[in-house]
């Protein structure tokens, strides 16, 4: 076990329990919560934060293939993060409104597309059509992570993969992920 911890915590376990935690408690707040407008940004923004997972930035995206539909749900930048309370769970309902000035989160929010545009097609089984929208939405260096949902959807997140502190914690953030379609 104290192997999997060094794999998992990065050698901090204490950190590492920590973060478990953190992450843990995230499905309560999300059912306490559940009738606040735009609690996958919340939660999005929650995971992307330095207590969590430090990321630079990411995106949340659902694709529908019913509808042939690729929707843009969140985007997480952590410039964008001093126009929201320190804890966004401190007053939940005031976020939508402190994030009407962040423009990526902004951007994602309105992307919306049929899965082939013009010339390009996304796969989103395909991880180079995943890498190339991410670059497209303005990731450096993205990874990505996708999962099933209800209703044959699919959720995806992509996010830049640069820092080391991600790179340690990306097999918890696999499992962490699929949270943002309880919302």
């Amino acid at each position: 076990m104290d192997e999997a911890k060094k794999v998992v915590f990065g050698g901090d376990s204490d950190n590492g329990l920590v973060l478990l935690q953190k992450i843990l408690q995230l499905p309560n707040k999300i059912l306490r919560h559940h009738d606040v407008e735009d609690l996958s940004p919340m939660v999005l923004h929650d995971l992307g934060h330095d207590a969590h997972f430090s990321l630079q930035k990411a995106v949340y995206l659902v694709n529908n293939p019913d509808f042939d539909c690729l929707k843009g749900v969140a985007g997480f930048d952590h410039h964008e993060c001093e126009l929201h309370k320190h804890d966004v769970w401190d007053e939940p309902h005031c976020f939508c409104h402190d994030m009407k000035n962040a423009d990526f989160h902004n951007k994602v929010k309105e992307f919306s597309q049929n899965k082939c545009v013009g010339n390009m097609c996304i796969d989103t089984h395909n991880p180079d059509d995943l890498l190339e929208l991410a670059e497209k939405l303005g990731l450096k260096n993205p990874s990505f992570i996708t999962w099933g949902m209800r209703h044959s959807n699919q959720g995806i997140l992509l996010f830049e993969d640069h820092q080391p502190a991600v790179a340690r914690k990306k097999e918890l953030l696999v499992n962490a992920a699929p949270l943002l379609s309880l919302c």
